[in-house]
């Protein structure tokens, strides 16, 4: 779709689309180039590199990527390696941020905008339903995402929802198969894809608020059978050749074919979007999958409102001056302390080959070659004159070794020090060096954690769209009658902290309770019978209902915590939870039975529930809302109730 890539012998394309057509994919097409340019453009902020060198550099970086030709056969000898620094200080820093998964918790507000604290846990609960949702990659897209910050100067994740249908064969009475039109299970559903910063078209490199931005491309290179799959219905995909893409040449209004070398087996996937126009067009190789009628393409992704948005949100390690889009990777900030050390490294490999293999000078008659050199040889003259002398003089490598330390030392300062990567510190070492430097890595890697979390509240208001205008839509069922019946979906947590315990969540909408007002004691009543069909009280699963209509009325807000990246680990947990539950027996205001389930917990994981009796004295009454505990005479001996299932969202 770059009109530079014409050349006089390119063939004329038989894509002819209309007028209207052709002058929108020709704005495409402008629009499409101006984004290639900031990706191509030399940035003083990357050292005057384009963002695809900077990513590329910072990709060989990672992955100890090392030239093992050589043009000069009389160096082949030479080490010309890597020590690696950069690469095990990344895998470092990785540990630490995704030492726990980062998923947005929501804050959910009202047409006053109070806060709905019923609401909030319920679409939270729900965005956490997605993000476990192996379909969804989520969770092992979270570990790429993290992996992706530390080498390139941008990464987007994106927050997708797809509607996929299969045929697939049923074997009928008569023995003969009929297909069957399903939905993909697979490749259906919530989807957080992760696009590179050659993927991603922008309009401004100097706002790093993406919905500000005018114009947004992504594009991804796909097999031609799943670009078939996806819009071989269109009346234009006929045009679509594998390995070629249309291009438009506003000189003669006339497309023409360029071969895609870099992708001779594949198509382009190009999906340009204008959220101020509201419109999103999708083109393969080229050609325009849109409506017949351009300004009948409106954007997919929207809030719960209708208003549009672009559906990605931008990571990145560190951020550049105070409007710059793209970041600092990790690979970027270590990438000179890297190349000296390893070259310093080259050179005292190269002096340790030469020291043990000594390159002699010899002189007199007699012969000396490797024939003879080898280990406890014994060798005699003819000629008294003969000579071996070695053509190096003695190393002073101890210089060249604390040069390597003191860039060791640097390279920690810029990423994290050995000890918070898991290495025990020299004996020699002292006890308040180890702590500031550790102290140095927790700062570090706290700062990037800031980052990430920010991206990761930005990306849950998104995850929330998607909650609200995909997963909580009702389905028809069945017709009964001249009624509908409706179906919504059912969300299950399988393992989620109800008063200490870890019970079975699971999340239901019920049509019933739209429009409907309901006094105290109804609501009462209506939480009892939730709590007798879990089961109560021992009952391994709690049900939460919500009013579906104030569901998607309520404005949503996303936090992210980036202290939930760095869990205290079980040993700290236990021996905190321990002095905290021999301190608290007679505080009133603590639910003891909550901390002992979690100081269990911290022992046991999940089989500590079974070292904690169950609450058999626990008398429910009429008229008392079940989540109010019950009290006894003596507050040492106090008996609480778990937390019972609400029904958020009546009036």
């Amino acid at each position: 779709m770059i009109t530079d890539l014409l050349e006089k012998d390119s063939p004329v394309s038989t894509y002819r689309p209309s007028k209207e057509v052709a002058a929108f994919q020709n704005m495409v097409q402008k629009d499409y180039t101006h984004g290639h340019n900031i990706l191509t453009k030399s940035w003083t902020e990357l050292n005057d590199n384009s963002v695809i060198e900077d990513m590329n550099r910072g990709r060989r970086m990672i992955n100890s990527y090392v030239n093992e030709g050589y043009e000069d056969p009389a160096t082949a000898w030479k080490w010309r390696g890597t020590r690696s620094k950069a690469r095990n200080k990344a895998i470092g820093m990785h540990a630490n941020l995704t030492a726990a998964y980062l998923i947005p918790s929501f804050e959910a507000q009202n047409e006053d905008g109070e806060q709905d604290r019923e609401f909030s846990e319920f679409m939270s609960d729900i965005v956490e339903w997605m993000a476990g949702d192996e379909n969804s990659n989520y969770k092992e897209n979270f570990l790429s995402l993290v992996f992706a910050m530390e080498s390139d100067p941008i990464v987007y994740l994106g927050a997708e929802y797809q509607k996929v249908m299969q045929d697939i064969k049923i074997k009928g009475e008569d023995g003969r198969y009929t297909k069957k039109e399903i939905l993909d299970e697979v490749l259906s559903g919530f989807k957080a894809p992760i696009y590179t910063a050659d993927q991603v078209l922008i309009s401004n490199a100097f706002e790093r608020n993406l919905q500000k931005h005018r114009f947004n491309g992504k594009r991804r290179w796909i097999e031609y059978d799943e670009a078939k799959a996806k819009y071989g219905e269109h009346e234009n995909w006929d045009y679509v050749k594998k390995g070629f893409s249309a291009v438009f040449n506003a000189e003669d209004n006339l497309f023409y074919e360029i071969k895609d070398e870099d992708h001779p087996n594949l198509v382009e996937e190009f999906t340009g979007s204008y959220r101020r126009g509201d419109t999103e067009v999708c083109f393969i190789g080229g050609i325009y999958m849109g409506d017949t009628n351009v300004e009948n393409n409106p954007m997919k992704h929207r809030d719960n409102f209708g208003a549009p948005r672009y559906n990605i949100q931008q990571f990145g390690y560190y951020p550049i001056g105070s409007h710059f889009i793209f970041y600092k990777s990790m690979m970027n900030t270590m990438q000179w302390d890297n190349r000296l050390y390893d070259a310093m490294s080259e050179i005292g490999m190269n002096r340790a080959i030469l020291e043990a293999e000594m390159p002699v000078a010899v002189s007199g008659a007699d012969k000396i070659d490797t024939e003879i050199m080898f280990p406890n040889a014994v060798i005699s003259f003819a000629d008294k004159d003969t000579k071996v002398t070695p053509l190096l003089p003695a190393s002073q490598l101890g210089t060249l070794f604390t040069a390597l330390d003191k860039t060791d030392e640097s390279l920690s300062e810029s990423s994290i020090s050995e000890t918070a990567m898991g290495q025990l510190p020299p004996a020699s070492q002292k006890a308040f060096t180890v702590a500031q430097a550790q102290a140095n890595s927790r700062k570090i890697y706290a700062g990037v954690g800031k980052g990430l979390a920010s991206s990761v509240s930005k990306y849950g208001l998104l995850m929330a769209d998607i909650a609200i205008n995909h997963l909580t839509v009702a389905e028809v069922e069945e017709l009964v009658g001249d009624t509908t019946k409706l179906k919504y979906r059912k969300f299950i947590l399988p393992e989620k902290i109800q008063g200490g315990k870890r019970n079975a969540k699971i999340l239901r909408f019920d049509e019933g309770l739209m429009g409907k007002e309901m006094t105290t004691e109804e609501k009462d009543s209506e939480n009892l019978k939730l709590l007798e069909e879990a089961g109560y009280p021992d009952s391994e699963k709690d049900i939460y209902v919500a009013n579906p209509e104030l569901f998607k009325k309520m404005k949503y807000l996303s936090r992210a915590d980036y202290k939930e990246l760095f869990p205290r680990d079980d040993v700290a947990m236990q021996a905190l939870l321990t002095g905290l539950y021999m301190q608290t027996q007679q505080d009133p205001l603590v639910d003891h039975e909550v901390m002992l389930r979690e100081l269990m917990y911290s022992y046991f994981h999940g089989r500590g529930d079974k070292f904690v009796k169950k609450d058999t004295m626990l008398a429910l009454q009429q008229g008392i809302t079940p989540s109010v505990p019950i009290t006894g005479q003596n507050p040492a001996q106090q008996q609480l109730s778990p937390v019972a299932p609400q029904v958020p969202g009546v009036q």
